[in-house]
């Protein structure tokens, strides 16, 4: 299976070559990788491409691109600039400050043939090591067990709102390609893209009768920034922007009143002692 992997690019030039290099040390290389920047101001870029020719050999047998916006439009626009050159039947985007684990992509593969799931979210641990996903005890009413790491999603929609489920977290997302053809990121958005997104194409995964499921392994290494919109605090989350489409009229902004909340939360909304965090799916552009 071809696997097509998107970075998107905005001021990361410090990082932007061990994300590649955890690319080319996989032990199955991915089909193509599309790296977008952002108008980056940081020489990203140009760190990007060194990177690519350093792992030119490790990479000879994948399609490379690096696409340059021609000015800063956030991270929607880049993932979808970089979804509409995707020729892969697999898609999955990875932060530029992120790395795969190196059995990542060829697990990944496996499973969803073996298990014919048409969406995947993947564990992830962080760097500082302050975070990890899955917590499985929390979870084991909404999984249904398919071998060891593997789970199948039967209710999926419903797992999407638990608390303790993350869906679209560092990019912990892949799905078959045929599901993202009428699907794109909502452009101006600068939090929340990604908890959208992903949303949006499960529902229709859903809606035809396709499967989901949990690769609980740490597949992903995602990296907490200071500057990071994912880890400043809010002193309200009802201050905070609902994602772009969940509520698009007063009806239903009325009627999802009480899931727009687990939705929050299963989007890594969470509320201590009167203070909030915010968890944002992508890297800040």
């Amino acid at each position: 299976m071809r696997h097509s992997v998107i970075i998107p690019l905005y001021n990361k030039r410090a990082y932007i070559g061990e994300t590649i290099a955890s690319l080319a040390a996989q032990e199955k290389a991915p089909h193509e990788i599309i790296i977008v920047d952002d108008a980056s101001t940081d020489d990203g870029a140009e760190a990007a491409e060194q990177a690519l020719r350093h792992h030119a050999q490790d990479l000879s047998r994948t399609r490379s691109v690096l696409l340059r916006l021609p000015r800063n439009s956030g991270p929607g626009a880049a993932r979808n600039a970089g979804l509409a050159r995707a020729g892969g039947e697999l898609v999955s985007f990875l932060d530029a400050d992120d790395c795969y684990r190196p059995d990542c992509l060829r697990l990944l593969e496996q499973k969803m043939n073996e298990h014919r799931l048409d969406l995947a979210v993947l564990g992830y641990d962080s760097a500082p090591p302050e975070e990890r996903f899955p917590q499985l005890d929390a979870l084991r009413a909404e999984l249904e067990p398919l071998e060891d790491e593997a789970f199948l999603l039967p209710r999926p929609l419903r797992t999407a709102g638990h608390p303790d489920f993350f869906m679209g977290r560092a990019s912990n997302v892949a799905a078959r390609r045929q599901w993202l053809l009428t699907q794109r990121y909502v452009a101006g958005a600068r939090l929340n893209e990604g908890i959208d997104f992903w949303y949006r194409v499960l529902k229709e995964i859903v809606a035809h009768g396709g499967r989901a499921g949990l690769l609980s392994a740490p597949l992903i290494r995602f990296r907490i920034l200071a500057d990071s919109l994912s880890h400043r605090p809010c002193r309200d989350w009802r201050l905070l922007a609902t994602p772009p489409r969940c509520c698009a009229t007063r009806a239903a902004r009325t009627r999802t009143n009480c899931a727009w909340r687990a939705c929050w939360r299963s989007a890594g909304w969470t509320t201590r002692k009167k203070r909030c965090r915010t968890r944002r799916s992508g890297a800040p552009s």
